[in-house]
């Protein structure tokens, strides 16, 4: 970093805290070891209604080969304008070791019949070799 750059996570490693790579951004990127069987991947995420009043919009992904995918709720029900809901993605996996890619995309995507916001999703293995 340049000297006149500020670093966000130089607070919290002073005080001993262990900072998360897991902001509060639309898009998701699950890492897994190649030397683990099965894991989860967790992301919590915060959105606001930004639309005229009351909106519903349910998720949608597409799927990922070898990994369970799962968000919850899969309804968002906002019932004014800037009110502020989470929701929590999951993924799983990878299920079997054939099945492993070095890399694979998709999307969450939230729906209401007239707007679509989309969410990419990157998984990936981590190969280690000792």
């Amino acid at each position: 970093m340049a000297k006149a750059q500020v670093n966000p996570l130089k607070g919290l490693l002073k005080r001993g805290k262990r900072p998360s790579l897991d902001l509060n951004y639309p898009s998701f990127i699950a890492f897994f070891s190649s030397n683990s069987s099965r894991t989860v991947q967790e992301f919590q995420r915060t959105v606001t209604n930004v639309g005229e009043g009351p909106a519903s919009y349910a998720a949608n992904f597409t799927s990922l080969e070898g990994y369970r995918v799962s968000v919850t709720p899969e309804l968002l029900v906002f019932k004014e304008k800037y009110e502020k809901l989470s929701y929590t993605l999951r993924i799983e996996g990878p299920r079997t070791k054939k099945e492993e890619k070095e890399v694979d995309f998709g999307h969450l995507t939230w729906t209401n019949g007239k707007y679509v916001v989309r969410s990419p999703i990157v998984v990936t293995i981590l190969r280690f070799h000792m």
